[in-house]
């Protein structure tokens, strides 16, 4: 089945190569905004008169001829209260929301895809540039097309390529980067209804690959963050399967008896690869663990694998099932949980409750429950955290997690983005989050991404538009830059 590709007319050839070579380069560091200076000191209060400062009084003295008595129920003078002088206040001004100035951005830029669809998955490429001199070139996936795109300098979104299925009723529902390990072109994996998984080349316009194994809609995919080989996708047939892209094979299904029983509609790698954690109608969450032994065994057989070599002798290579997580619990949400992410070695999830839970595996035993209900909410959790927000009571909207997982961002279905400071002391506080919002973004955001730096956010929403939002960063002065 042939494939089109539109080529944009900015695009500039294989410019993507050659900006990820070029984006080596240090770029000088802008400052953090400072905090505000201290107020100035309140004047002192006005003294009260003092009782023996009295007026003397004029007139003639009293008569003689009075009694004493008289004269002790005679009114005494009072004198007259000055008036205290006002306390020297400053003029009230509003005072704005305590949240962290870690987290502080703008809107620069938004557009709209012609199709008007849906657009379910936004993903930046973060393996172009560095830190301090970044490339920010991000993907997006909505009805049967795939666009990327680039943040140009100045607020803009720059349409680089897109990639249209010949078949309209595809609908594809996630995008994952990842790169060649030999010579580092930059590899992008989508997949979406009908469950079969394409790779394209952006830099030469071409789908160099097509994955057919799972039976249903493909919703998530993720890259093995140290090896640049293995994808993992996530089905709605109730399976999450490992595959090697260099060697094209599949190396293994998680799934089975004591796997999920319903759409698996999330999964992630641990920062180290050694487990991966999943979710989905179930309302469970199951941790896999990649350090058996069958599992590292079939895994570096697979970059082993010849297809070429193995055509002449008729053998194939099998994947093995792994049917038991190490890990499964319902205890952390009651309703579809529609995405998860590793911190560390904590665990953020979220279902349809307005929360994302933060919590880590293991703790108090179900004691106040029946034998039966234990059974089902599976293993104890401890949950940590709880951030909390508002409008979104739908499933599949997705959060994400930044490179350096110091920030966290999730939309809801009135078009707003809500974005934490996880290095703050109370992260899930609202003074650690910051709402982005515009009274003309109303359509519910499906997912969003955050650039390797930090410094920009984009949401795509039902409606298929796409929104830019920046870190509001002061620039250096002359001086300083000097």
């Amino acid at each position: 089945m042939a494939h089109t590709w539109d080529k944009a007319p900015t695009l500039r050839g294989a410019s993507l190569a050659a900006r990820a070579m070029e984006a080596a380069g240090n770029a000088a560091k802008r400052p953090v905004k400072g905090k505000d200076a201290a107020s100035d000191d309140a004047a002192s209060e006005a003294k009260r008169p003092r009782a023996d400062d009295e007026p003397e009084e004029d007139g003639t003295a009293a008569e003689a001829d009075g009694s004493a008595e008289a004269e002790a129920d005679a009114p005494v003078p009072q004198p007259k209260k000055a008036k205290p002088k006002r306390r020297a206040t400053r003029k009230k001004g509003k005072r704005g929301k305590k949240s962290s100035e870690n987290v502080q951005f703008k809107l620069v830029a938004s557009m709209k895809e012609d199709h008007k669809k849906p657009i379910f998955g936004v993903q930046f490429n973060p393996f172009y540039g560095c830190i301090d001199n970044p490339v920010h070139v991000f993907a997006t996936v909505g009805s049967n097309r795939l666009t990327i795109y680039d943040c140009v300098d100045g607020g803009g979104i720059e349409v680089l390529q897109a990639y249209v299925d010949p078949e309209p009723t595809e609908v594809y529902y996630t995008c994952a980067w990842s790169y060649e390990p030999v010579t580092l072109e930059p590899y992008l994996a989508f997949a979406g209804r009908q469950g079969i998984i394409r790779i394209v080349k952006p830099t030469s316009f071409d789908q160099v690959k097509t994955y057919i194994g799972h039976g249903q809609a493909i919703n998530e995919l993720r890259f093995n963050p140290t090896d640049p080989r293995l994808l993992l996708s996530a089905s709605a047939d109730h399976t999450i399967r490992l595959w090697n892209i260099i060697t094209d094979v599949c190396i293994c299904i998680l799934g089975g008896e004591h796997g999920h029983r319903d759409e698996v509609l999330s999964a992630d790698f641990n920062a180290d690869a050694t487990k991966l954690i999943s979710c989905g109608m179930d309302h469970s969450l199951k941790i896999w663990s990649l350090e058996e032994e069958a599992v590292k065994d079939i895994i570096d057989r697979s970059h082993k694998h010849d297809a070429e070599a193995n055509k002449t002798t008729y053998t194939s290579f099998k994947p093995i099932t792994v049917h038991a997580p190490v890990f499964s619990t319902c205890a952390v949400h009651q309703n579809y949980v529609d995405c998860t992410r590793w911190l560390g070695d904590l665990v953020l999830s979220k279902s349809t409750d307005n929360k994302i839970m933060c919590w880590k595996p293991g703790g108090e035993p179900h004691l106040e429950v029946s034998e039966k209900r234990s059974a089902y909410l599976g293993d104890p959790v401890t949950v940590l955290h709880k951030h909390e927000y508002a409008g979104c009571d739908i499933w599949y909207v997705r959060f994400c997690v930044d490179h350096r997982c110091t920030m966290l961002a999730v939309g809801n279905q009135e078009g707003k983005v809500y974005v934490w400071d996880l290095q703050s002391k109370h992260p899930s506080a609202k003074s650690s989050r910051q709402t982005l919002e515009n009274r003309q973004c109303v359509a519910a955001v499906r997912q969003t991404t955050i650039s390797h730096n930090g410094e920009i956010v984009i949401s795509v929403c039902d409606d298929g538009s796409i929104w830019r939002w920046d870190r509001n960063v002061r620039k250096p002065s002359a001086t300083a830059a000097s």
